[in-house]
């Protein structure tokens, strides 16, 4: 489904009230700053788990059900990813790594 349709589906089962739907699109502007930009981003600088922390005392309080477990492994991957580079100090090219990850798996499948 489209990119609305899953945050609607999502938080759907998770809350009744926009607050969720505004945190979770929160959370999605965040984890992906660091590839909206040729820039190297400054993982200590941005900060940007300390933000997303905020945003699952959000999740915690106001969801219905528990999320999907492939949501868990996900978000486990994605917070020890982003607390690592903090941790390291590091300030990474992520959008040209990302692009020419993206570019070099386009050019297997259009093999």
């Amino acid at each position: 489904g489209s990119p609305t349709t899953l945050i609607e589906a999502v938080v759907s089962t998770q809350s009744t009230g926009d607050i969720m739907l505004d945190a979770h699109c929160e959370a999605i502007k965040v984890v992906g700053e660091p590839f909206a930009f040729d820039e190297p981003y400054d993982f200590v600088e941005k900060a940007a788990y300390k933000r997303v922390a905020k945003l699952l005392e959000v999740f915690a309080k106001h969801r219905i059900t528990a999320p999907p477990e492939e949501s868990y492994a996900l978000n486990r991957k994605l917070s020890g990813a982003f607390l690592l580079c903090n941790k390291l100090n590091a300030v990474i090219p992520c959008k040209p790594l990302f692009d020419r990850v993206y570019q070099h798996k386009m050019n297997i499948v259009n093999m």
